[in-house]
């Protein structure tokens, strides 16, 4: 991992307040949980990770796993936006760029963040955002078709137009544009980075998803050690 680009902070961040799936990052999952697996995925990235949080649990944590921590305020825990008053705390962090993992990912590989990481070095350091192919039909609340042709006469989805969906996986950004503009990047721009693999998209946003993911994760790893 050390060919990296040195001007590049990768991280993660967390927070017990979550409404949806309250304490998911530091509750049991499995026999570990989301924090640690997201810290022990950033430990492979030795002095360019770092994990942000309030709570001393995270701080903790950390420390056991080798990962530095950046310290977030009271303020950036109990909000859902501006986004920058969210990660109000980079602005002390020293790298030009950051790379932001979802730590609810728990399948997310190291190989697939540094996969991620080498394109956008290919792309001069553009902003860039994971997603994932789609091939189903999809249409709006007021019935309006976004993908295919209200009078195509089949439902194959051999024949439907491939949309692309927000992993919400990967974040890859300038710091300066960030905060001047009030967001990652702009969207005319931003280079999309597909993610094939499934699994490692799993997200967990709320209760039935956090049960969902820990039984696929207990069922790998159950064929894993056979």
């Amino acid at each position: 991992m050390d060919k990296l680009n040195k001007n590049i902070g990768i991280f993660s961040f967390g927070r017990k307040q979550s409404q949806r799936c309250p304490n998911k990052m530091l509750r049991p999952f499995s026999d570990t949980t989301l924090t640690d697996i997201i810290l022990s995925k950033l430990s492979f990235f030795n002095e360019r990770a770092f994990f942000a949080g309030y709570e001393s649990e995270f701080k903790e944590k950390s420390e056991r796993h080798g990962v530095r921590f950046v310290q977030r305020d009271f303020n950036s825990v109990n909000i859902d936006g501006p986004i920058t008053d969210v990660l109000a705390f980079l602005k002390k962090v020293e790298f030009e760029y950051f790379l932001i993992i979802n730590g609810c990912l728990p399948f997310l590989t190291v190989q697939s963040i540094n996969s991620f990481l080498v394109e956008c070095e290919e792309n001069n350091y553009d902003s860039a955002f994971a997603v994932i192919l789609r091939n189903n039909f999809f249409i709006s609340l007021d019935r309006e078709p976004l993908n295919f042709d209200l009078n195509m006469k089949s439902i194959n989805t051999k024949e439907v137009k491939p949309v692309y969906e927000f992993a919400h996986a990967l974040y890859f950004f300038n710091k300066d544009y960030f905060f001047k503009h009030g967001r990652y990047w702009d969207w005319n721009d931003v280079k999309l980075v597909e993610l094939k693999d499934r699994y490692e998209l799993m997200d967990i946003d709320t209760e039935d998803d956090f049960e969902i993911t820990e039984q696929v994760w207990n069922a790998r790893k159950k064929l894993n050690n056979k």
